[in-house]
């Protein structure tokens, strides 16, 4: 009987390990953005209206300002989501839809790069911030760029989801000429 656990034990971790180690086509497209620079998203086939909305490591809900915060904040009570330090998450909502039919929750693991959602950290960074650029809790697809910038005396890169009405501004520029990596699964409910 103990055999057969060990061996069912290491099926599941081979099975983890296939799973992690290709990038979601996301994750690569953040890890090549360099700083400084603010970009569109690439096309992920998203809908139009589709809703983005960041979650930094160690967040388990959305604030209840975001936009769509109760419904996204009851389908990740509904899975018994808690944030780590090793994940980040977007949490994608499907337009026209309801409850948690429509929301899709793709997990990261942190790269080389944090995706920065608390307004603290935002608002004491506040210099970085080009201008025309808006941070945004969550943003839709047609509206969303990415803000790259390095915190002072680090290699890590960090990445502010919101949106920006300018095209082009001083030392930053929109969209796709500045464009220039999964380990990811998606996490998907139904309530």
């Amino acid at each position: 009987m103990m055999p057969l656990f060990r061996a069912a034990g290491m099926l599941a971790l081979m099975a983890l390990g296939a799973c992690s180690a290709e990038k979601h086509p996301f994750d690569r497209h953040l890890a090549q953005l360099r700083p400084v620079t603010v970009a569109a998203l690439p096309d992920m086939g998203w809908a139009p209206g589709t809703m983005l909305c960041p979650m930094g490591i160690y967040q388990s809900e959305l604030s209840d300002s975001a936009p769509q915060a109760d419904r996204v904040n009851a389908f990740l009570r509904h899975k018994k989501f808690l944030g780590d330090e090793g994940l980040w998450s977007l949490i994608v909502v499907k337009p026209m839809s309801e409850g948690a039919a429509g929301i899709e929750q793709l997990l990261f693991k942190r790269g080389d790069y944090d995706v920065i959602t608390d307004p603290q950290l935002i608002a004491r960074d506040a210099e970085t911030l080009p201008a025309g650029f808006a941070p945004h809790a969550c943003v839709t697809v047609g509206q969303a760029r990415l803000l790259v910038t390095r915190a002072q005396g680090s290699h890590r890169k960090r990445i502010i989801f919101g949106a920006s009405q300018a095209r082009f501004h001083s030392g930053f520029c929109l969209p796709a000429p500045c464009l220039t990596r999964y380990s990811t699964f998606a996490a998907t409910a139904e309530l």
